[in-house]
């Protein structure tokens, strides 16, 4: 009865190919047009697309592309990938290293295992006689009961398939931890201050001293350089924040200002040409000889800011308030930076020592006698990227905020299945119109428009419900008490790599395979494993589409850069109207961030792996697409985004174990499909099989602890050995040639020698604050300089007069006309950094190769 309901349900499967092809030439037909679009427009645009080559540090540009309309495709991949190293940072290389190698072992594993099962598959299958029609002769579903024999082939090429890719991950491994070992011992990552400094949060009351601190760490190599013990600033941030958007708008103010000036000068000019501008005399008020005091710009303040700015507060010269409340804000904070002691410490406290041998010693020591006493603790902490609200919880808080996002995270997880579920239903709703009748109109609808329902559709609306989840993802890792922003980022790589697999694929294939046999189920319950085993196969439909659609569109899209090619030019013009923003807009470039964006290919390289046997097809689009995107982050690193935050990679080891989650999902893929398996009589008859397969899921179990264990601690902490070792040659590669051989084939074009002496890392470890600063972790409101107002000056000299006016007011603000002006056509041109602007500290400005 099992057999025959499974005939059935087969019966109304078979891949549509109209479904698959409409969306592979819809998808390549907008590829080509991306692309065309972006040859012509790529050397027109240089700021939008080659930014690197000329703006940011010059240790970190690269060479222009040649401007021929393809031979900026071969230049490209012709740059090693060591070079990203050198412009774009760690995280960038490894990104770079995780697409290349997955592309390179897809499509080589096509090539193997294509030869292998497709004729296992196709040649005397199931065919038509049991539903089996278009793609779906390609899959592990479409082998006949009578050829049972034939099951030994997907399992012995899966032993091959996961035994070859887990040693590329050992592989990868090896090489991401001899580089980070060297990044952890290169002068330019120790002249960092994050380096060298850890944060421990939890302190006791009595321990919240820098004498007993320092008593504390001092026993550790080298001693303690600097204590920075963190206080409860009360209302001092909302006064910083306060007043930057006063300085915001006090600049916006006095251009605008100006700007009406130069225009009402120019039309009277214009109305009588004889007439002579004349200079403003010092001491004359410029401002009024062009705009009468009634006549500027006024603001209504209060108590309460957003029910006075609207109608219930006091009017006032907006100018005047500006700079008074400016100066009073700046007076507040000086001194508040010379009474710090009058703020209570928090339970929380920077160190730094004289060795980085010490800060890491520190970290991973028993630190105090009082359990959950100053834990946790944290190192490489950049204090630009410090969540400064979440440094004073304690230990009990942050638990339980964690727990309490878990339990959301958990929640979100059940309730966007819903959204989802419908995703895949649509995608294989043509399945339900025969048993439904309410469907059946859909059977009148053009095959083409049908194939965009089906094949289309449900990818982009997959793709906007995904896109949806970072921003909810990153408000919860804030509020579990995370303190900086590098470990949010990885902590959204963690919880959104589960939402993509749990609801981009495992969801999606349930609910395609369930909508497609839902009626045969409801029939008979009792077969419900059975009929899903046998179509589950089919499920790989849904995703043939979905990464064709993904590397055909996205890959171009992202080089093409419509968005910001349109955003940037316009936002600009309307809304740039001071120096300040104009340079920010113009020198201020965009970055990846790596939380979201690796989940979204580990999910697509675990579809790949769980699909990679059942449908060997799966890897040929996957292969493809891996290498599209290859392309188009490849241009994109090198440029077009910056990477100020560099984190040395810590992204790629996650990703790599994330990983690990395709071949378990493959093993259990495979070992169900064995285990129900049946004959022409109706008895299982690939035990064996999925035996082997269990044994191969404990197999893959042991490999992974086995890597956690080696290389965990290599990943994040410098061993004691580290300065002998870097003086010694150690052998640190495989004994096996095949080792070197595989390495250098997966190297991309450059040459691995057992120093590891590749490329340099200048830029990579940029940091603005250097080691010798006293105050580089103190809170932002203590530690960033005093703002400068930054106006352009004009030919009737009104800016000059601002300046000297606000120089000789006595009031606490700074002004300056320095590197902007009006043109001639009353355009602001800038030539400059803001004059308060701080740039990167040369300190790190160290040439060290790997």
């Amino acid at each position: 009865m099992a057999s025959n309901t499974t005939n059935v349900a087969q019966s109304m499967q078979g891949s549509s190919l109209s479904q698959f092809f409409t969306t592979l030439i819809v998808s390549a037909v907008v590829a080509v047009v991306e692309i065309i679009i972006f040859i012509i427009v790529r050397t027109i645009f240089k700021r939008i697309y080659e930014p690197k080559t000329y703006i940011g540090d010059e240790n970190r540009r690269v060479e222009p592309l040649p401007k021929t309309p393809w031979g900026w495709l071969p230049a490209l991949l012709k740059m090693p990938q060591e070079e990203l190293i050198r412009t774009s940072g760690l995280d960038a290389y490894f990104f770079a290293r995780y697409l290349y190698i997955h592309a390179f072992f897809f499509l080589s594993s096509f090539v193997l295992v294509g030869i292998v099962l497709f004729p296992i598959y196709t040649v005397d299958g199931k065919g038509e006689a049991y539903g089996k029609k278009g793609l779906d002769i390609l899959t592990f579903g479409n082998i006949l009961p009578s050829n049972s024999s034939r099951y030994i082939a997907p399992l012995v090429l899966g032993y091959v398939f996961i035994g070859i890719y887990l040693y590329i991950l050992y592989i990868e491994m090896k090489i991401f931890v001899r580089k980070r070992q060297t990044l952890l011992r290169s002068p330019a990552y120790q002249s960092r201050a994050s380096a060298t400094t850890i944060l421990v949060t939890a302190i006791p009351k009595p321990y919240m001293s820098q004498d007993i601190l320092f008593r504390i760490f001092n026993q550790l190599p080298g001693g303690v350089k600097h204590i920075w013990l963190n206080r409860d600033l009360e209302d001092l941030p909302d006064k910083a924040k306060e007043r930057t958007k006063l300085v915001d708008k006090l600049e916006a103010i006095e251009c605008k200002l100006i700007k009406t000036a130069l225009k009402t000068e120019a039309k009277r000019h214009k109305k009588n040409a004889d007439t002579k501008v004349y200079p403003i005399v010092i001491g004359e008020d410029a401002m009024d000889r062009y705009i009468p005091e009634k006549k500027r710009p006024t603001m209504k303040i209060g108590s309460i800011p957003l029910l006075s700015s609207l109608c219930f507060g006091k009017k006032v010269d907006a100018l005047t308030h500006c700079k008074e409340t400016i100066s009073k804000l700046n007076t507040e904070i000086e001194q508040a930076k010379t009474t710090l002691d009058n703020y209570a410490a928090i339970n929380s406290a920077f160190i730094q020592f004289n060795k980085p041998i010490a800060a890491h010693l520190a970290v991973q020591s028993v630190a105090a006698s009082i359990p959950l006493a100053m834990t946790p603790r944290y190192i490489d902490i950049k204090p630009t990227n410090i969540v400064w609200s979440n440094l004073k919880l304690t230990y009990y808080e942050q638990k339980i905020r964690e727990i309490a996002v878990f339990a959301a995270t958990a929640v979100l997880i059940v309730f966007w299945a819903i959204p989802v579920a419908f995703v895949g239903i649509l995608s294989n709703i043509t399945y339900l119109t025969e048993k439904l009748t309410f469907l059946q109109f859909l059977n009148d609808i053009p095959s083409v428009v049908l194939g965009l329902i089906t094949g289309l559709l449900p990818t982009i609306l997959l793709s906007i419900l995904m896109a949806l989840l970072p921003i909810i993802l990153r408000l919860f890792a804030k509020t579990t008490g995370i303190p900086t922003t590098d470990a949010i980022d990885r902590y959204v790589q963690g919880s959104y790599f589960v939402f993509q697999v749990a609801h981009a694929f495992l969801f999606v294939t349930i609910s395609s395979s369930v909508s497609s046999v839902i009626v045969m189920i409801i029939q008979n319950p009792s077969s419900a494993a059975i009929i899903l085993a046998a179509n589950i196969p089919t499920a790989s439909n849904f995703f043939f589409s979905f990464l064709a659609l993904q590397g055909l569109t996205m890959a171009p899209s992202l080089l093409l850069q419509i968005a910001t090619l349109i955003l940037f030019y316009l936002l600009g013009k309307l809304f740039d109207n001071t120096p300040r923003k104009k340079w920010k807009r113009y020198f201020t470039l965009s970055s990846l961030n790596w939380g979201t964006i690796f989940p979204v290919f580990t999910n697509f390289i675990v579809i790949t792996l769980v699909y990679s046997i059942i449908a060997p097809l799966m890897l040929l689009i996957s292969g493809l697409a891996f290498g599209l995107f290859y392309i188009a982050y490849a241009y994109t690193m090198f440029y077009v985004t910056d990477f100020p935050n560099d984190a040395g990679g810590l992204a790629f080891p996650r990703a790599i174990y994330q990983s690990f989650t395709g071949i378990y999902l493959m093993e259990i893929m495979l070992a169900t499909l064995f285990f129900l398996a049946q004959n022409d009589s109706g008895s299982q008859s690939a035990i064996v099989e999925a035996i082997f397969m269990c044994v191969s899921i404990a197999i893959t179990v042991a490999v992974q602890y086995t890597m956690c264990t080696s290389f965990d601690p290599l990943t994040y902490y410098l061993p004691i050995d580290a300065e002998e070792f870097s003086q010694r040659d150690i052998p640190v590669s495989g004994k096996f040639g095949i080792t070197k051989k595989v390495t250098r084939i997966l190297n991309h074009r450059q040459s691995i020698n057992d120093s590891d002496s590749v490329s340099t890392v200048d830029q990579a470890v940029n940091e603005v604050y250097d080691n010798t600063m006293e105050n580089a972790y103190l809170h932002p409101a203590l530690r960033d300089p005093k703002p400068i107002i930054w106006i352009p000056r004009d030919n009737l000299g009104i800016a000059a007069d601002e300046v000297q006016k606000t120089e000789a007011s006595g009031m606490n603000i700074l002004m300056s006309t320095e590197g902007a002006r009006f043109n001639d056509k009353i355009n602001i041109e800038i030539n400059g950094a803001p004059p308060d602007h701080m740039p990167f500290t040369e300190t790190n400005q160290v040439r060290t190769r790997f």
